[in-house]
């Protein structure tokens, strides 16, 4: 009860955008957020992402909400180990107790001569953080630059924390073989052990540079982590490595849960991280996501273990297959009665064939092991060259209680921020898009020009104004002309869909 009214006291009222909450302050650059939902309190939520200071650069922030998400507490900012340092990559974890740990990079990202993956506790729910803890170190490692990607993973029934990484973007100062990598706390963050997470003859090998690895735990207290993998003189084709330590063995067994040609992508400029998502009451059962080119331009894939093997990947995303739409930014989650979900960013409502385009935020739940439809939970949001740059590499996904919360960075209001949505399953209510059968255009507001998505040309339709006169019709080409009208609303009718159309 304290801790309620000690949290509640700290809160501050964010604006919101129809379902979208805007989590962030800063003007300049809010990027790569995660998020953490208190297993006691669906309604306990923690926000944190990279974002800038003035004059310390890109520094790690904090926010706090008990209202699941309406209203935040004011940021707060973990300091530098060194001046002159940055700060990225962060994530979250609750213990059971209701402890929350935190680990990020705190590095030199211009020399790379210092830096460590960061870890910290908070007992009061993420409004304070305790002490610095170095999880790994630069010096640790040496010529491995081995502290990218710091993914925390709490054991639900001993309260260890496993933080994962992976090496370093930098191909001059990073030496083959390359590792993914594990530190390990068994007593409350204050100290950590350190190893290679692969083995032989499952070794990451040295042709993929960053073999970053996804753990997870289940409730039961059993491990599970996957890696990629390539090295001919173990395999001749490419792998998906499954690494597995169930409670309380102290030994890591592995298996093959992927193997052949197809996962990744050549496209530099995609944010492809990939994600595990465990079944927490099934530790046999979990979901792998990936982007692949294989089913003919970057898509989501997956494959899926329900029991001892993994199946073949299929494809996510319901667009029309090799259409050009680029898809990016996966995360997703298991809720505690076994119901996943999936989201990622899409531009199959942009520019096809290219990065650079207009993209809005997807997403997917599977229910009782059947997927549903695709829904949309942002507006379309334009291409901004920030994105283009490190910082907005990932979004989060946390599902718990049928509360699907989903935190990601978008340019809508002109820098990179940082929004909230939160969609409850069972409710019909919920202010979400279902993708209808002829797309939207967009943007929407316009100041009279709508691009028109590729799938809709040649389409007959009409426009009416608010008195359901029709002022315009035809057959849709690329681009919607109201720029001779007046401002309001108008209704744009294709085939059985009306879509409303706001003039500035």
């Amino acid at each position: 009860m304290k801790l309620f009214f000690t949290l509640l006291s700290a809160l501050s009222l964010v604006s919101a955008t129809a379902q979208n909450t805007l989590v962030s302050s800063g003007n300049v650059f809010e990027g790569e957020p995660f998020l953490a939902v208190n297993p006691q309190n669906d309604q306990h939520l923690v926000a944190a992402w990279m974002g800038f200071q003035f004059n310390q650069k890109i520094v790690i922030k904090s926010v706090v909400s008990l209202d699941g998400g309406s209203t935040w507490s004011a940021p707060v900012w973990q300091a530098h180990q060194q001046a002159g340092n940055s700060s990225a990559d962060v994530s979250l974890g609750f213990d059971l107790n209701g402890n929350l740990y935190m680990a990020y990079i705190d590095y030199d990202n211009v020399s790379f001569t210092n830096g460590a993956v960061i870890c910290r506790k908070s007992t009061d729910g993420g409004l304070n953080w305790g002490a610095a803890v170095v999880a790994r170190s630069i010096a640790s490692c040496p010529n491995k630059l081995c502290i990218d990607r710091p993914w925390i993973a709490v054991d639900p029934l001993t309260g260890s924390i496993v933080i994962t990484s992976t090496n370093a973007e930098q191909p001059t100062l990073v030496q083959a073989p390359y590792h993914p990598y594990l530190a390990v706390s068994s007593d409350g963050g204050a100290s950590f052990s350190l190893q290679e997470l692969d083995a032989a003859p499952f070794l990451a090998g040295n042709a993929i540079t960053q073999p970053m690895p996804s753990p997870s735990f289940a409730n039961d207290g059993t491990f599970v982590a996957l890696y990629p993998s390539y090295d001919p003189s173990q395999s001749i084709l490419p792998r998906i490595v499954e690494v597995n330590k169930t409670a309380p063995s102290s030994f890591y067994t592995y298996q093959t849960a992927f193997q052949g040609l197809g996962f990744g992508t050549s496209n530099d400029t995609l944010k492809s991280g990939p994600n595990l998502a465990l079944d927490p009451n099934n530790s046999s059962r979990g979901t792998y996501f990936f982007i692949t080119e294989v089913f003919g331009d970057p898509d989501i894939a997956f494959i899926e273990k329900n029991g001892s093997n993994w199946g073949a990947p299929s494809r996510l995303n319901n667009d029309p297959q090799a259409n050009g739409a680029i898809q990016d930014l996966i995360w997703a989650d298991y809720d505690t009665d076994g119901d996943l979900a999936v989201c990622w960013r899409d531009r199959r409502n942009g520019t096809l064939g290219t990065y650079s385009s207009a993209s809005q935020i997807y997403c997917r739940i599977q229910s009782n092991q059947a997927w549903g439809g695709e829904f949309t939970i942002s507006p379309i949001v334009a291409h901004d060259s920030i994105l283009l740059e490190n910082g907005n590499d990932f979004l989060n996904v946390q599902f718990q209680n049928n509360q699907l919360y989903t935190l990601w960075g978008d340019v809508r209001s002109g820098s990179l921020k940082i929004y909230l949505n939160r969609y409850n399953q069972n409710d019909s209510s919920n202010f979400v898009q279902q993708i209808p059968t002829s797309l939207p255009i967009y943007p929407n507001p316009s100041a009279g020009i709508f691009e028109v998505p590729t799938v809709c040309y040649g389409q007959v339709f009409e426009v009416s104004n608010q008195d359901g006169k029709v002022v315009l019709k035809g057959n849709l080409e690329h681009q919607l002309d109201l720029s001779s009208f007046p401002a309001g609303t108008y209704f744009l009718s294709v085939g059985r869909q009306q879509f409303k159309l706001l003039k500035n």
